[in-house]
């Protein structure tokens, strides 16, 4: 990613606004074609920006956390998560999940009940006002297909000069049908120019 293309991306997407003012895009999932895309690379960039440019409380969350913790109690979500040396970024990962719960808590029902999917993220929204989902691949996870009707949008990051037109056409295809919002592609490692057909579709 160029210098200063993460900011461009917080003014598009994070910081979009509706009709009436109010920021469209809270939650945000990152997800990939294929596996070793740079998803967590570019979340970690966007995460640490967001916090800087913005002032405001951000959180960096791996979609496997989802599985290990108890999310949906609103007032304990904060007392889980690990503070960054960036003022106002925290992050919750896989590793700190497992160190918290221990052997683990929750993770049934995330995977049980659609209820208990939407007050985890009622949980988060209450405490961050920007969080960002790293998620593998749908090649090999189902977390971005699952939290696609639950966040705000969803973004897919293509590595440049890896992923095939069709692989990252199916992944969208995916997120739409499982009734996400899909909002448009991150290139990443981009060294040469920009294919026409994905460039019209940034």
């Amino acid at each position: 990613m160029k210098p200063g293309f993460y900011l461009e991306l917080i003014k598009t997407v994070f910081q979009a606004v509706d009709a009436e003012g109010k920021l469209r895009h809270r939650v945000v999932a990152f997800t990939s074609a294929t596996p070793g895309e740079g998803v967590s690379y570019v979340v970690d960039l966007v995460a640490r920006e967001l916090a800087l440019q913005t002032q405001k409380r951000v959180l960096r969350i791996d979609a496997g956390v989802f599985h290990e913790l108890d999310l949906a109690d609103a007032r304990l979500v904060a007392r889980q998560c690990e503070e960054t040396e960036i003022e106002n970024l925290m992050t919750l990962s896989v590793r700190s999940a497992v160190s918290v719960a221990g052997a683990g808590s929750g993770g049934g029902d995330w995977n049980s009940r659609s209820d208990y999917r939407a007050d985890c993220l009622k949980a988060l929204r209450w405490n961050f006002d920007y969080i960002l989902i790293d998620c593998p691949s749908p090649a090999i996870s189902s977390d971005a297909i699952t939290l696609a009707p639950l966040v705000d949008g969803v973004s897919i990051v293509v590595k440049a000069a890896q992923t095939r037109r069709g692989q990252i056409q199916h992944v969208q295809q995916q997120i739409k049908t499982a009734g996400g919002d899909f909002l448009g592609f991150v290139l990443n490692q981009r060294r040469y120019p920009m294919p026409g057909w994905l460039y019209r579709r940034l």
